[in-house]
């Protein structure tokens, strides 16, 4: 039986990205999508979708990923999600919004466009300071340790 678009779509969040679980990547990406296409808007290759799925768990800690909007285009998916986190530590909570494009093709993901917030997520894990984006609105440079 075919999945349809928004099943595929919560099973990317909840299996691979929630869970963790790296092998739902074979069954939810399309063939056509080579070992080194880009995706995420050129972030990365297909082939590094497993590295980048144990660094996002590794500096979040357990996530869960909770779709605010989805919307449908032919081809095209379009999600605005939230997800939360408790931290490396555990006891750092994290929130981020970010939003996803997913092109389809037989029912798999072909495409995928990415904007992850990592600016909020960098501030939040102490990495940035905090209102990091005012001060570069204001002119401020930054000085790295």
């Amino acid at each position: 039986m075919t999945m349809i678009k928004r099943e595929v779509v919560e099973l990317w969040f909840s299996e691979i990205w929630d869970a963790g679980n790296i092998s739902a990547l074979d069954t939810l990406l399309s063939p056509t999508l080579a070992q080194d296409d880009p995706i995420f808007g050129g972030m990365a290759l297909r082939k590094d979708l497993p590295f980048l799925v144990e660094m996002f768990g590794r500096l979040m800690g357990p996530m869960q990923s909770e779709i605010l909007v989805y919307l449908e285009d032919g081809d095209w998916a379009s999600v605005y999600y939230r997800t939360t986190a408790s931290g490396p530590d555990g006891d750092t909570p994290l929130s981020i919004e970010s939003l996803l494009m997913l092109r389809f093709e037989q029912g798999l993901i072909a495409e995928l466009i990415s904007k992850i917030d990592c600016l909020a997520l960098f501030e939040q894990l102490g990495q940035m300071p905090p209102d990091t984006m005012m001060g570069c609105f204001s002119g401020q440079g930054m000085t790295w340790k």
